[in-house]
């Protein structure tokens, strides 16, 4: 068994100790019929229960309020801020204050359930050349009860939505009849990329189907086209987009030094932190540390063999949700640390990375909300989406503005 980690993290200037448990060396159940029959791999231990530092260091205010079911914030600099609202507005934010009036021109929703206006990511040439990518639940047709995740760029001019391009979009006949974990959170590389998530829309089989796109991470160039040296290109089946499978539904996505990291959605528990690969096949539904939702066994295995094991996970589920990397002055011993959102758990997590993997956490807010959403801000603050109440928070060190 491996040792308990000590360490400490500053806050405003204040040491705070932590303690993580690292992995432990139990076996895990194998297929006997597996050609690697007999060889045990150790359990990923669960991280649901970490050490919650003192929120007296923070100053924690509302930033935004007046919102309607907010599932994403973006900074556009010069104070200026998007906000998705699930029901299908785009929202803007100026120094703080909502104004009035939406985004005109954005793409109609299919706004059921889960489905509706999720993710919204300025593209990395922005200031050049005005480039904003949405991902949302798209219907078949007007009054359908069949939707799928699609993925667009535009441009905002006088508050209109204009010059839209579509990435992604299924094949009509791959559109499905459900309300249910349509993923999904864009994020970029250096290397002109654009990553976005699909939930396998309660369709479990179908993650391990790269002929379908639910239950995937995809990869596009920042136009729409599809990479040469994507994984599954040469499958004429295929759809040459995915560069992941087997994920259930991710709903954090973000790409920090050359790693694309991902936190999905288990069941009854099994939420995932992963780092995401191409062409590799993260398990679900196959292996999985969670169980079906009455309690019943999902599945006897936690490994098995060509299936990733998570970088951590979380037993039981805390709904993971929003994931981004410190990057400022502020909270100047965080930066590069991750930011990991829970719905469930209404809580905000800071996870320790060294070397491109997973340390430890922490839990940075608790029970203000279930957070939809987590970022950095401009001028080094971490902010907040909250569903219930529908706010913004935004958090800095005592003895700050």
């Amino acid at each position: 068994m491996k040792g308990i980690f000590l360490g400490t993290a500053l806050l405003g200037g204040v040491a705070i100790a932590f303690l993580a448990f690292a992995q432990t060396d139990k076996g895990t159940e194998v297929n006997p019929n597996l050609p690697s029959a007999g060889q045990e791999s150790a359990k990923v231990a669960s991280a649901t229960d970490a050490p919650v530092i003192d929120e007296g260091t923070l100053n924690i205010e509302v930033w935004l309020d007046g919102l309607k079911s907010p599932w994403a914030l973006e900074f556009m600099g010069d104070g200026e801020a998007l906000i998705t609202e699930k029901g299908g507005t785009l929202r803007r934010a100026v120094g703080g204050t909502l104004l009035e009036q939406p985004v005109v021109g954005t793409p109609s929703v299919w706004a059921r359930g889960q489905g509706g206006l999720l993710d919204v990511a300025l593209g990395p040439n922005y200031q050049d050349d005005g480039w904003i990518y949405l991902s949302y639940s798209d219907p078949l047709k007007d009054g359908s009860k069949m939707a799928m995740t699609k993925v667009v760029r535009g441009q905002i001019r006088d508050n209109v939505w204009s010059n839209e391009q579509v990435l992604f979009a299924a094949k009509p006949e791959h559109y499905i009849r459900a309300s249910q974990h349509f993923g999904s959170r864009i994020t970029f590389d250096d290397d002109g990329h654009v990553f976005f998530s699909i939930g396998e829309r309660g369709q479990k089989e179908m993650a391990q189907d790269v002929t379908r796109p639910n239950g995937k991470v995809h990869r596009l160039m920042l136009d729409g086209s599809i990479p040469k040296d994507n994984p599954f290109v040469d499958n004429t089946k295929a759809y040459g987009s995915i560069f992941s499978y087997g994920n259930r539904n991710p709903q954090g996505l973000i790409h920090m030094d050359g790693v694309l990291w991902e936190t999905e959605h288990g069941p009854r528990g099994g939420d995932e932190l992963n780092i995401i690969k191409a062409g590799k096949n993260y398990g679900w539904p196959k292996i999985s540390y969670g169980r079906n939702y009455s309690g019943t066994e999902l599945t006897p295995y936690t490994h098995l063999p060509d299936m990733e094991q998570p970088e951590s996970q979380w037993t039981p589920s805390i709904a993971a949700c929003g994931l981004d990397v410190y990057r400022g002055e502020l909270f100047a011993n965080w930066d590069g640390y991750l930011l990991a959102g829970a719905l469930k758990y209404k809580e905000v997590r800071l996870v320790s990375i060294k070397d491109g993997r997973y340390v430890s956490e922490q839990i940075l807010l608790k029970g203000y909300g279930r957070v939809r959403d987590v970022t950095t801000g401009p001028d080094g603050a971490i902010y907040v989406v909250l569903n219930g109440p529908d706010q913004i928070l935004r958090l800095t060190p005592k003895g700050t503005q």
